[in-house]
């Protein structure tokens, strides 16, 4: 019985990873009415629901999140998805999902605002708005973290914060959803007729 809650355990951890931002509560409610159905069908007799978990898995050890100045610097050099990936995930690791979630969206709302932009000025003054929203990112999302980032610090006073150099792959992948946004608006645009500069 108590491999019946494993595996139940599992699914679920995988499923928060990677579907926690999309329709985790639908989910959730779909393993749930999974989970008493299989617990149902190995249950030894009526009334006996006990079990005991086996250890942890290691999709569910806590991970130090990543410091708000790391979150800083992978925006401005990688851009503002960059930035959000690794505000979020420290969110995530601090426990903040709703805030997390937040600046996803903000993100996503800035980075087709900024694409939008871009496409139609000039290109001499593309890159001076350009440094400005790269800079603007850095102070924005090095702030987003820094109270629950200070919380967590006085709670885990033994633990350190994750390497900045782990967060750089979060930027790469934060840059090409960037560039693909890019070319949405530029497609976008291009199928209404409008032609971009």
């Amino acid at each position: 019985m108590w491999a019946g809650r494993l595996f139940i355990a599992q699914v679920e951890a995988v499923s928060r990873v990677l579907f926690d931002d999309l329709n985790f509560n639908r989910l959730a409610a779909s393993l749930a009415r999974f989970e008493e159905a299989i617990i149902s069908t190995m249950s030894p007799s009526p009334g006996t629901g006990s079990y005991s978990m086996g250890p942890p898995l290691p999709a569910e050890l806590l991970k130090p999140p990543f410091t708000p100045g790391t979150a800083g610097r992978i925006a401005f050099f990688f851009g503002p998805l960059a930035g959000a990936l690794v505000s979020a995930i420290s969110l995530r690791r601090m426990r903040h999902p709703e805030k997390a979630r937040k600046v996803t969206t903000m993100a996503l709302l800035a980075a087709a605002l900024l694409a939008l932009i871009l496409v139609f000025i000039p290109e001499g003054l593309s890159r001076i708005v350009g440094l400005a929203a790269e800079a603007a990112f850095y102070v924005t999302f090095q702030t987003i973290q820094e109270s629950e980032f200070a919380e967590w610090q006085i709670a885990n006073v033994s633990m350190q914060p994750s390497s900045g150099w782990k967060a750089i792959g979060w930027g790469l992948i934060g840059l090409c959803l960037f560039l693909m946004i890019v070319l949405v608006v530029v497609f976008g645009l291009s199928m209404l007729g409008i032609q971009p500069r």
